[in-house]
């Protein structure tokens, strides 16, 4: 088991390719980087978790508004050719003036469980492409279980639970169900969701957000007619908000109605796959 230094390492380091090519459609130029003799990892999974934790946790600290055409075909190229033997790339040329950002990934095993790790070569810290020290890089790890990738700090955890549950916190004990490793608990989400929609002492933010969580169990759950509708209802309702509330609603309504694109174009991928 390589320790996590040399993982980032491996991840940053130019080997060996046997195919270097781009996506000309983007406003950045897009690289791809595929590993000499790479053998890919196969697995199933529903690509709206993985698309999730790139934009949230990846592409948005780093300023990058891909398109959902994008999204799909960065994860799309994530899947098709993440390995646990090689690291692969995504590349963006001249993000930082003549300097590249590197996004390296690869599955890993620890434990008998199956991680996902993502590193590039951005320090958090400096806010630059900057490599001088590896605990710095802008890095994520996930769980690859239950057909689904599971952030780090989402998986799932009685101590949480139970503290939500005291503290009356229902939208996170909500997120917390929804996007741990098991999908049993899928089916507490939208309970939890209605009693706050239910609660005249919750305020209208809190009742926007857990409205838009309602929208992203039916993306999870592949139902874009419903997640079209609340996407539309969610216009109405963000006029409820209070002006010093509006701009967070606004971003997340965002970044959903981008989700929500993004589960459209899989869908239709997965519905026509003569469609490139």
């Amino acid at each position: 088991m390589f320790r996590f230094r040399s993982l980032i390492f491996l991840l940053l380091t130019v080997y060996s390719f046997s195919l270097v090519y781009s996506e000309g459609t983007s406003p950045n130029e897009i690289r791809f980087r595929i590993a000499k003799n790479n053998v890919p990892f196969k697995t199933e999974t529903n690509p709206y978790y993985l698309s999730h934790i790139l934009e949230s946790r990846i592409f948005q600290v780093l300023k990058l508004d891909f398109s959902p055409e994008e999204i799909v075909t960065l994860v799309n190229f994530i899947l098709t050719h993440a390995s646990k033997e090689n690291p692969n790339q995504i590349v963006i040329p001249g993000y930082e003036k003549n300097l590249e950002l590197v996004i390296g990934f690869r599955y890993i095993e620890k434990a008998g469980d199956t991680l996902f790790l993502v590193v590039t070569n951005y320090n958090i810290e400096t806010e630059s492409i900057d490599t001088s020290d590896l605990q710095k890089q802008l890095a994520t790890i996930c769980q690859v279980k239950s057909n689904r990738f599971v952030y780090s700090e989402d998986l799932n955890s009685e101590k949480k639970i139970a503290e939500y549950k005291e503290s009356g916190n229902l939208l996170s004990l909500a997120n917390h169900y929804l996007m741990d490793e098991d999908p049993n608990n899928d089916s507490l989400v939208n309970p939890i969701l209605e009693s706050i929609l239910a609660d005249e002492n919750r305020n209208e933010l809190e009742k926007f957000f857990a409205f838009l969580t309602k929208g992203q169990l039916a993306l999870i759950q592949k139902n874009l007619n419903l997640a079209e509708e609340i996407k539309s209802k969610s216009l109405l309702r963000i006029q409820k908000i209070k002006p010093e509330d509006k701009e967070k609603a606004e971003f997340i309504l965002k970044l959903y109605s981008k989700e929500l694109e993004w589960m459209k174009i899989f869908e239709n991928k997965e519905t026509d796959p003569l469609k490139t």
